[in-house]
């Protein structure tokens, strides 16, 4: 039996440190081999595990969403009849989808709209002409009550009388219908000849007032309201800059104009615009077109100061 003495095994052990040299003293190549052999452990992404889970969770509530909807609702419904007056159970049923929000919309915007008319209609006046002798008269357009002591603003073309013949005291008389029904002579005040409008009065107090509002703030695809003896609900579908040019003291004028969709009778001219806050936003002319409200606020500054 061969000899081991301490010494002998104390030789053949290793030095950490002689071990360390030796391995750093070895080529690159070979360090990199000895760390494709050493195993890792296999780490396991969180977020692949968080998409897998949540795909897992979809594909089985799809799959059992289709099979309470082909099959566990439809004998449910035919085994229990009595179920089928729950008006839920047998919409969904028959496949049709609830949106109760489009629904929502729909009765605020028309209660809106109601609203808007209520409030502006006792400010809206009709403009009739009448012959001299009272024997008859005619519809001429609407206007808008602009003060209460009896300023109402309107259409030129609603204000200018047919002449009968050459005698001043043939012509037509102007008038203006309130809401209560009764009517009044008028009185004009000034005429605005670029925007085609009329300034008159009549000898009336306490009148309901809307003021106009900024005209500015209107938008493409806003919802108007044209109000006289009868009521158009649009939107709005063009801002006009340039649509006619007057000479005004030799000067030419571009008229602002506000484009609505349809096309409105000349029964409408001078009528108020309102939006569905039941704001004035202009004044309506034949056609499809109106004048902005900051437009005829400048028209009247200029004849209230000539007034004063």
């Amino acid at each position: 039996m061969k000899n081991i003495t301490i010494k002998s095994l104390r030789d053949k052990q290793i030095d950490p440190l002689d071990s360390a040299d030796n391995f750093f003293k070895k080529p690159k190549n070979e360090i990199r081999e000895l760390e494709k052999k050493t195993p890792r452990p296999k780490k396991i992404n969180t977020i692949s595990k968080t998409i897998l889970f949540t795909l897992f969770v979809l594909i089985v509530g799809g799959i059992g969403g289709i099979v309470v909807d082909r099959f566990a609702l439809p004998y449910l419904l035919f085994k229990y009849p009595k179920l089928n007056q729950y008006e839920f159970l047998e919409m969904v049923n028959k496949g049709t989808t609830i949106i109760q929000e489009t629904k929502e919309v729909k009765i605020s915007r028309d209660e809106a709209i109601t609203d808007a008319i209520e409030k502006v209609s006792p400010s809206v006046v009709e403009i009739i002409e009448s012959s001299s002798d009272g024997s008859s008269s005619f519809y001429k357009g609407a206007g808008i009550i602009l003060m209460s002591d009896g300023y109402i603003i309107t259409s030129i073309d609603n204000i200018t009388p047919a002449e009968n013949d050459s005698d001043k005291e043939q012509r037509n008389i102007i008038k203006v219908k309130l809401k209560d029904g009764n009517t009044y002579e008028t009185k004009l005040i000034d005429i605005d000849l670029a925007n085609g409008l009329a300034i008159i009065k009549i000898e009336k107090n306490d009148l309901p007032v809307i003021p106009l509002s900024n005209s500015a703030d209107l938008k493409l695809g806003e919802t108007v309201i044209v109000i006289d003896s009868a009521v158009v609900i649009d939107i709005v579908s063009k801002f006009v800059s340039d649509y006619t040019t007057v000479i005004k003291d030799e000067k030419p004028i571009l008229q602002k104009r506000i484009r609505i969709v349809n096309s409105l009778k000349n029964s409408f001219d001078g009528a108020p615009v309102i939006n569905t806050k039941g704001e004035i936003i202009g004044i309506s002319q034949s056609g499809n077109l109106f004048i902005p409200a900051n437009e005829v606020k400048d028209f009247i500054d200029i004849a209230m100061e000539k007034k004063l």
